[in-house]
């Protein structure tokens, strides 16, 4: 079920950029643009007095076909509204820019994603790249690792994926300086190549 409050959110956000948009019933569309988005708010759990809830933002373009971006973020908070204000934070500082930007015709005052150019001989692509978003309680040890996981996954991409627009994401987790999880999808699918580069 669509989420008004996510869906509010994210209309501010576009009119904030300068960006008129469209707040329909179930979705919030760029007027200029075939950009639309969708929301919901999947509940998780309550631990102690915290509550823990996921942010689910889907994103139709027609540069990437039929399929949607799906971005999902957890929000934690006392009360609903904080849980969900936090992983929405979590979109804004993270894949929001390079969204407006790689899939809009938008550009922000100052860059917020960063551009590159991949490329092998048949195939070219122009890279909108958004800033790793940490979270530690201590020093974050993947900082110095990331880099060149980057570069390693800049590789497989030029090397294996077809011509065309695509969409990746990474989630890698540590604790203690070892890695506890990761993930790595392109399309929304898992990246079996890219995971194990990490």
């Amino acid at each position: 079920m669509a989420s008004q409050e996510v869906l509010d959110l994210i209309h501010e956000a576009l009119i904030a950029h300068g960006i008129n948009t469209i707040r329909g019933q179930h979705d919030v569309s760029l007027e200029l643009e075939n950009l639309r988005f969708e929301a919901e708010i999947l509940d998780r759990e309550q631990r102690d007095s915290t509550l823990w809830l996921v942010v689910e933002i889907h994103i139709f373009s027609p540069l990437l076909g039929t399929q949607p971006v799906i971005e999902s973020f957890v929000g934690m908070g006392d009360t609903r509204q904080q849980a969900t204000f936090q992983a929405f934070g979590k979109f804004l500082i993270g894949v929001f820019h390079v969204l407006i930007e790689g899939l809009a015709k938008h550009v922000c005052d100052n860059m917020q994603a960063d551009i590159e150019f991949w490329q092998r001989n048949d195939a070219s692509w122009k890279v909108y790249a958004g800033p790793v978003i940490t979270q530690a309680v201590v020093e974050c040890t993947l900082n110095r690792t990331y880099p060149a996981f980057y570069a390693q996954l800049e590789k497989l991409f030029s090397a294996n994926v077809r011509p065309g627009s695509h969409f990746v994401r990474i989630f890698v987790a540590s604790h203690g300086g070892e890695l506890i999880g990761k993930e790595v999808l392109l399309d929304n699918e898992t990246w079996p190549e890219g995971q194990a580069a990490c």
